[in-house]
């Protein structure tokens, strides 16, 4: 869901074990990690370690993975060291390891003092047996004029199910073993292996779903946990895709607020490309598909909204200007990218770890309503959205899915980070989130970015989060912070 995605009593841990992440929660130990310095490039100062894990908890036969992990040491003093900061990016599919220098510029001098930042493959991705020669369907809505849909969903349906059809053949030995299930009990040996009696943990998106089963699974084992941008810790697979597939019309709406000059400029381009292709100079045809599809890809960060109303003015130039004006915005246009004739749809890591955590299948007559109710709700990205509907299509794999209808945690600590107009989690999952676990506070971005901590730039949100990961520090009761996107300014075309 990103690129740059819980049970105190006794009573309920007996409970919660019917679902599966807490089968063998107590026998779950963590192996040696020896760290070296990297020896990969522009990984200065970060060392590297591999944790070896079982593929499976009850069947010792069927292998170990490698997990790749990284640290960046805590650059204070052994007396102001806290202990470890676990980070995940989400995804799923994400690699916290390709970020972490990213992520470790980001977290400023306190959080650096305190603690080693601490990321990893999880298993699948990336470094970590990562299914690499994987990809996903795709799919190509006519450029003009009226759209059969049933044809398109047709063709989604049929690429993504030979994608995954194919990936299973290459991974057969990889693919039924990388749930969250797995990966929290990942999770529990990477804290043992480190030394940490309790664990500290940063989720995003996805991540938020690490780190509320881990909550869940070991509620008595986590010092801090600041979930940013969370899923919906009592959902299905059918609201998981419902839920996401409308958000990020709604983060456009800021935009539009914001820019209202680019709404205009969206309105009178689009209305000339239902009917009409732009061919740019290099002879690419620009679509109406290609304006949404860059609008969905800036829409989860407020720092790219200068840039999206920027796109638009070129776009309506490009479309209904002329002369000099219309050929400069052409020929910008035909500089931003290769503009694709197909799009494609999320395979590999995303999707089998997606359809692992949950059982609940989507059949052709309800992913036909919920494709039309995402277009219906949202017109300008519910079309691409659609595809997650596909994401399970031709596999075999037998679910591993995650806890439902959790129950009420109320002793796990948590930082609950949220963001009102969230393009990719929407806000009421966020709610959930604080819903089921009780030991919670919310910090409520007003806006519309993805993961607000060290995300949306707000020093508001960002303190409320260092108070509390370093200090323990969390407000007296859940709290707002305003947006920071700039006021707008009017730009060149990009």
């Amino acid at each position: 869901m990103r690129r740059f995605a819980t049970m105190s009593t006794s009573a309920l841990l007996v409970l919660a074990c019917s679902f599966g992440v807490l089968a063998n929660a107590s026998s779950v130990s963590g192996g040696p990690l020896t760290w070296n310095l990297c020896s990969e490039p522009d990984f200065e100062g970060i060392e590297c370690g591999t944790l070896m894990v079982p593929k499976d908890d009850e069947d010792p036969g069927a292998g170990t993975f490698d997990l790749a992990v990284a640290r960046l040491p805590a650059t204070g003093s052994r007396r102001e060291r806290v202990g470890s900061l676990f980070f995940n990016p989400g995804g799923p599919g994400e690699s916290g390891i390709d970020l972490i220098g990213e992520i470790g510029g980001a977290l400023g001098s306190d959080l650096r003092r305190h603690f080693d930042l601490v990321v990893w493959d999880p298993r699948g991705v990336g470094r970590s047996s990562g299914l690499s020669e994987c990809v996903g369907g795709e799919f190509a809505p006519p450029a003009t004029g009226p759209v059969k849909w049933a044809a398109v969903l047709n063709q989604m349906r049929q690429t993504q199910a030979a994608a995954n059809a194919a990936c299973e053949a290459m991974y057969p030995d990889v693919v039924p073993y990388i749930s969250t299930n797995a990966t929290v009990r990942d999770l529990e040996r990477l804290r043992v292996a480190v030394g940490d009696k309790k664990l500290t943990y940063w989720g995003t998106s996805y991540g938020t779903r690490i780190g509320y089963l881990y909550a869940h699974a070991y509620p008595e084992r986590v010092r801090a946990m600041l979930l940013s941008s969370s899923v919906n810790p009592n959902g299905s697979w059918h609201n998981f895709v419902e839920g996401a597939g409308t958000s990020a019309d709604s983060a456009l709406g800021l935009l539009f607020d914001a820019y209202p000059e680019s709404a205009a400029h969206y309105r009178s381009a689009s209305s000339k490309l239902v009917a009409h292709t732009l061919t740019l100079p290099s002879g690419t045809v620009f679509t109406q598909w290609h304006a949404r599809a860059m609008l969905l890809g800036w829409a989860s960060s407020e720092s790219n909204y200068a840039t999206a109303a920027s796109f638009l003015e070129t776009v309506d130039v490009a479309v209904n200007g002329s002369g000099r004006a219309q050929a400069a915005a052409a020929l910008a246009l035909d500089k931003v990218m290769d503009w694709p004739t197909h799009f494609p749809i999320h395979g590999g890591a995303t999707a089998f770890i997606g359809c692992l955590d949950y059982a609940d299948r989507i059949d052709p007559i309800e992913q036909d309503r919920i494709a039309r109710h995402l277009r219906a709700e949202a017109p300008i990205t519910g079309w691409f959205n659609a595809q997650a509907l596909f994401y399970c299509q031709g596999m075999t794999v037998t679910p591993d899915p995650v806890p439902v209808d959790i129950g009420s945690n109320w002793q796990t600590p948590m930082l609950i980070v949220g963001s009102t107009r969230d393009a990719l989690t929407p806000y009421g999952w966020t709610i959930d989130m604080a819903r089921t676990f009780r030991n919670s506070r919310v910090v409520t971005y007003v806006g519309a970015q993805h993961t607000a901590f060290l995300g949306a730039g707000s020093r508001c949100v960002d303190q409320y989060g260092i108070d509390y990961l370093v200090r323990l520090k969390r407000p007296q009761i859940d709290v707002a912070c305003p947006s920071v996107l700039a006021a707008p300014r009017r730009r060149t075309a990009p």
